[in-house]
């Protein structure tokens, strides 16, 4: 597996989870989720997340729908699976988002929307 770190955060834009899930384009759209949810930002989104992460999974769209249009993970953890693990998806203290996979077109898919992430050893 490998793991990409980019900023959450590009000045005063904060890049929240519909965007990044956006991002991740085709190997992530038919993905279902299990959600780890340490701490969301409060607000209508917040609570969308939060009840999404009480069932056992969620799809992309559902996420999507539930966290537009600045839906804020503070910390936690999103699983992706589409025919097996496809993807970790690390909300790091509301600053940093990490993106582990040994799917090399998820990383470029991450690379590219995101050319300032770099590699985590």
């Amino acid at each position: 597996m490998s793991r990409t770190s980019f900023r959450a955060w590009r000045g005063k834009h904060y890049i929240g989870l519909a965007e990044v899930l956006c991002a991740l384009g085709r190997p992530a759209a038919d993905a279902e989720w299990e959600l780890e949810l340490d701490e969301v930002a409060p607000g209508p989104q917040g609570d969308a997340l939060t009840a999404l992460a009480g069932r056992d999974r969620a799809t992309t769209r559902e996420l999507i729908l539930a966290a537009y249009p600045d839906g804020q993970i503070i910390d936690g953890a999103l699983r992706a699976y589409a025919d097996g693990p496809l993807l970790v998806l690390y909300a790091v203290d509301s600053t940093d988002w990490d993106v582990e996979s040994a799917d090399p077109a998820v990383l470029a898919a991450v690379r590219e929307a995101f050319p300032e992430a770099i590699d985590v050893v």
